[in-house]
């Protein structure tokens, strides 16, 4: 997951506000019964789990990003990936530490050591899944037993400059979901779906 493009474009910044201003009550006015909608589903279904994994990365939320991930998580990199560890593979802790740190607007560096901006602001603008969801065969080094499927991704940086500066990532993954059953307050069980893997296909 790593092709990055330079461009000026637009940029989404989404701004919380939470303002106390002089006004009235009206003991009258019609009260709004219904709660909001959850922002993250339950994930029952592989497809709500990407919806929300593709949420919380876009809307840098770290809390949900941790709970869409399985225990035994792990994003491996593409061959050849001039930023992958020595074993090319990240655990859960070490993702989760790393993602923290983007979400939190830290700065980075590349493969010379030459410090960058950090990311302002994510638009995750593409997770279109290619293939049907598949049993992971047996011989798998690392996911065996759970499902796969193939998908198209862009995700676009804003970072954190004075003028618009983006990095654009245009990739190919796998991604691989398990599910576990948890009991449920009323009784019975319901389907947990959790993001056990990532597999980068893009060296660049």
């Amino acid at each position: 997951m790593r092709r990055p493009t330079t461009s000026l474009s637009g940029l989404v910044t989404a701004i919380a506000l939470i303002a106390l201003t002089g006004g009235c009550f009206n003991s009258n006015d019609p009260v709004d019964t219904d709660p909001p909608p959850d922002a993250y589903p339950f994930p029952d279904t592989a497809e709500q789990l990407m919806t929300n994994f593709k949420d919380a990365y876009g809307g840098m939320n770290i809390d949900e990003y941790d709970n869409v991930l399985h225990e035994d998580f792990l994003f491996v990199f593409a061959d050849g990936s001039p930023v992958a560890p020595t074993n090319g593979v990240y655990t859960r802790e070490e993702d989760l530490q790393s993602t923290t740190r983007m979400f939190n607007g830290d700065q980075g560096q590349d493969e010379e050591g030459v410090v960058k901006p950090g990311v302002r602001d994510i638009e995750f603008t593409q997770l279109e899944r290619q293939t049907d969801w598949e049993e992971v065969p047996g011989d798998d080094l690392h996911f065996a037993g759970a499902r796969r499927a193939l998908f198209d991704v862009r995700v676009v940086f804003y970072l954190n400059t004075e003028s618009t500066n983006t990095i654009t990532i245009d990739c190919q993954q796998l991604f691989y979901v398990t599910s576990v059953a948890e009991e449920q307050a009323g009784g019975g069980t319901r389907q947990h779906f959790y993001l056990i893997g990532q597999h980068d296909l893009d060296s660049k």
